[in-house]
């Protein structure tokens, strides 16, 4: 072609193109068989569709999609359970423990229940440890299995096994973070320790990436857990990869386990709530609320004060037929077993010392503990005393009252003996 037909074919085609067909025109157009090509293969692609469509037969879709189906099919399930994808669902479900309530151990407290709700439902700037603690049967355990149910998500509770061995604890952390160990040896606990702790902390900051706020683990009964364990978890919270990502709620009754997260150092990061007797009124209307008369419920109170243990047992033994004067004995006998084994009887090393604070306690009802650790300048016998059952130390104000009201009332029964 001639270079001015060439300048002629490009001012016709381009400089002056033809009007736009209407649109009855455009509807009725059919489209390009290069649309509609099927591209199988370079040799199915030079074929005209309608040679393409008698390609595969009927037979053979359906087998085409059955086997795209499947391999679709498989490859969700692999990804549904792979172990990040597990424990990723795990942490936004929440565990959602689960939740037996007897009367007879749980008594309604809708403040605390409020408040557990608040430290499960933490903000950007949280503490990263928190302490729940409360004397052995008050209903902790109950109360924040409520609370950790009713946030849902984002809260992994971990219930600490009795008796407690390392192996168990993995198995239990692994459970509630919807971990699978059976690839991992029985023996292996510390492999499978660090599986799991690791699993839980990438979680973590993929929870915090995605919702902004941290990820809540509790640990209950801590009592149990051997020095290791517990610094480990302690230090896995205030590392720099793992700082903001998650807290930790570690939930406990004996002074031990208080003793032990204070001394890490950890306490400036650490935050109390602390899980108390019931007021008169509520151990009142729980003893009432069993068919228990007026009278006697007070004098139970009195007796043994707020503990729901101590009141389900009170009462169990009146309804067996006991007269109240022998519950009174019986209890009696229990406190004096823990006077002799914190040795405070007449004749024991420390006992005329004790006197005196024993009489500071039933006058005021509470010490500073560190008044104690002036008294007694030995900081070893005051933490072996404090573990006898005798007195409780509060980690929130850092006084120390009597353990029970059984407690104070074998003292004041044996007067002589304790008051001057």
């Amino acid at each position: 072609m001639s270079f001015s037909n060439i300048i002629r074919h490009f001012r016709r085609r381009i400089l002056q193109p033809r009007p736009l067909p209407l649109l009855s025109q455009v509807l009725s157009i059919q489209p390009s068989p290069l649309l509609t090509r099927s591209y199988v293969n370079s040799t199915s692609s030079l074929l005209p569709s309608s040679q393409l469509s008698l390609q595969l037969s009927p037979k053979q879709y359906i087998t085409t999609f059955l086997v795209t189906g499947l391999l679709f099919g498989t490859s969700l399930m692999l990804y549904e359970n792979s172990p990040n994808r597990r424990v990723n669902k795990a942490a936004q479900r929440g565990t959602l423990p689960e939740l037996r309530i007897s009367s007879d151990k749980y008594y309604p407290r809708p403040q605390v229940l409020e408040q557990l709700k608040k430290i499960f439902t933490p903000q950007k700037y949280s503490r990263p440890f928190y302490m729940i603690y409360g004397k052995d049967g008050i209903g902790k355990s109950t109360l924040i299995k409520m609370a950790s149910r009713e946030v849902g998500q984002g809260v992994i509770y971990v219930d600490i096994p009795l008796p407690l061995d390392n192996y168990c604890f993995v198995i239990e952390l692994a459970k509630a973070m919807n971990i699978n160990l059976s690839w991992l040896r029985n023996d292996d606990y510390k492999e499978q320790w660090k599986a799991v702790l690791s699993a839980f902390e990438r979680a973590a900051k993929v929870y915090k990436a995605k919702y902004g706020r941290p990820l809540v683990i509790i640990y209950d009964n801590v009592d149990q857990f051997n020095t290791d364990i517990l610094d480990i978890l302690q230090s896995s919270v205030t590392e720099s990869d793992n700082k903001g990502n998650y807290i930790a709620v570690f939930v406990c009754s004996e002074y031990s386990a208080v003793q032990r997260m204070n001394l890490r150092g950890h306490w400036a990061d650490m935050d109390y709530f602390e899980i108390g007797d019931l007021t008169k009124e509520e151990s009142m209307d729980y003893l009432n609320k069993k068919n228990i008369g007026e009278e006697e419920a007070r004098k139970i109170y009195e007796l043994v004060g707020g503990c729901i243990l101590d009141l389900k047992k009170a009462a169990r033994d009146l309804f067996s037929g006991r007269s109240f004067e022998d519950i009174k004995k019986t209890i009696e006998i229990e406190a004096e077993i823990k006077f002799l084994a914190a040795k405070l009887l007449p004749g024991d090393e420390y006992y005329e010392v004790w006197r005196n604070i024993i009489d500071v306690l039933l006058n005021s009802k509470e010490l500073c503990a560190s008044e104690l650790w002036e008294i007694f300048n030995n900081s070893k016998r005051v933490d072996e005393l404090l573990s006898k059952n005798v007195f409780e130390y509060h980690p929130k104000t850092h006084k120390i009252t009597f353990k029970s009201k059984s407690i104070e009332c074998y003292i004041r029964e044996n007067a002589n003996l304790f008051i001057k």
